[in-house]
């Protein structure tokens, strides 16, 4: 409740069993859902846990949300620019695991040797919006968006309820992981890894072997995201956690973009003076043209 003297109390932290769709606050019908990315059969049911400070995210702030994780996909360099790749009949491709795209870059790069072709890092939310078709956003070919095929293989569909996995399977799952313990007033952090999420765990002071169950601790992309949309709760401090992988591989990319720019910028300097050099050769020669030789002595 606001306080008339100052501020308003802070509002309750959203617990990793309204995360997983099982307590908070019916949303009101204006909630922007998000269309056909969760089942109906995956949509939490939530009783009213009675917060009148208690709210939904609208589209743009989970958006945002997402946007502090980047994925990457392929692209073609040329002058002045990038365009995206895709393979002819394929599929646009972003993926959340650095290792996978490193791979697919490679794979590509022997199947198209004469192209020049990149790595580019894009916010995790625009590529979302792309493969959901959110706010019209969609692309002209097939779009998928792969998590690490890693942490899938390890983990399958556990953060994805039984009734809702055939449903979801044709995407794959898009596994997120979280702990009640972990989560403070102020941020409630979700990893893309178990690895992250135990790391963190053990910087916070606990035994790995006291880390709830995978049942607990694992949920789905899609699943999270409507339900911050149509479960009125306090979503503000959600917080997606890059993996440490993905923020290298991000600097790695930032350096090699600056450096070939500044080759640009340098053959664009270089070429300046080649032609303010050739310009002023044209005017000598074009003043002097009519000039009578000198006389023979």
């Amino acid at each position: 409740p606001r306080r008339r003297n100052g501020g308003s109390s802070p509002p309750p932290s959203t617990s990793f069993s309204t995360l997983m769709g099982r307590k908070g606050t019916r949303p009101p019908k204006k909630a922007e859902p998000i269309k056909s990315a969760v089942p109906k059969a995956a949509a939490p049911q939530l009783p009213d846990s009675g917060s009148s400070q208690l709210q939904c995210l609208t589209q743009q702030e989970a958006l945002t949300k997402l946007d502090r994780v980047s994925v990457f996909n392929i692209v073609v360099e040329k002058p002045g620019g990038r365009d995206v790749f895709v393979p002819q009949g394929g599929t646009l491709d972003f993926f959340a695991d650095a290792d996978d795209a490193r791979a697919a870059l490679a794979a590509a790069r022997e199947a198209n040797p004469t192209l020049p072709l990149e790595l580019e890092a894009a916010p995790l939310g625009r590529a979302f919006s792309i493969v959901q078709g959110l706010f019209g956003i969609r692309a002209p070919m097939r779009s998928a968006l792969h998590f690490s095929k890693a942490v899938v293989d390890d983990v399958g569909y556990a953060g994805v309820p039984e009734a809702a996995r055939e449903k979801m399977a044709s995407a794959g799952p898009w596994p997120l992981f979280t702990a009640d313990a972990l989560r403070s007033p102020g941020a409630i952090p979700i990893f893309l890894s178990r690895e992250e999420l135990n790391a963190c765990w053990a910087k916070s002071g606990r035994s790995l072997d006291s880390l709830p169950p995978l049942e607990e601790c694992a949920t789905d992309l899609r699943i999270l995201i409507a339900s911050t949309l149509s479960v009125a709760d306090n979503w503000q401090p959600l917080l997606f956690l890059p993996p440490k992988s993905t923020t290298l591989l991000e600097k790695e990319l930032a350096q090699k973009r600056e450096r070939q720019e500044q080759v640009m910028l340098n053959m664009q300097r270089a070429k300046a003076i080649v032609d303010a050099e050739d310009a002023s050769a044209q005017v000598h020669l074009k003043v002097h043209a009519d000039d009578e030789p000198p006389a023979l002595r």
